[in-house]
């Protein structure tokens, strides 16, 4: 669109070479607008449940055996079989409903 305006503009109010160096960048601007446009309508858009599988999130309140984790920002009530204390880090085995199944991370010897 911008390419079809600018030229409209650039044949009204612009004379000779001017006109040329004036829609080239434009043309140059429109084409990089196409490829990344066809680049992104060919990714897959992942959200709800398969977004959460397999993301990391840190412990906010117990989970002995449920408690109460934080993922990409929000809190989220979860269920840690072996148990989990405030600020560990776990990763998303299963969504059940509104409850996360989650797994404690190993901590990395010091």
């Amino acid at each position: 669109m911008s390419l079809i305006i600018g030229t409209i503009l650039a044949f009204t109010f612009l004379e000779g070479i001017w006109r040329f160096l004036a829609i080239i960048p434009l043309a140059l601007f429109e084409a990089l607008e196409i490829t990344l446009w066809l680049k992104l309508r060919n990714m897959r858009s992942i959200t709800g449940v398969e977004a959460l599988i397999g993301a990391k999130g840190r412990v906010i309140k117990d989970c002995d055996p449920i408690g109460s984790v934080r993922v990409k920002g929000q809190l989220w009530a979860a269920s840690c079989p072996e148990g989990a204390r405030p600020g560990a880090d776990v990763i998303i085995q299963k969504v059940n409903g509104l409850r996360l199944e989650v797994e404690r991370l190993e901590q990395p010897a010091r």
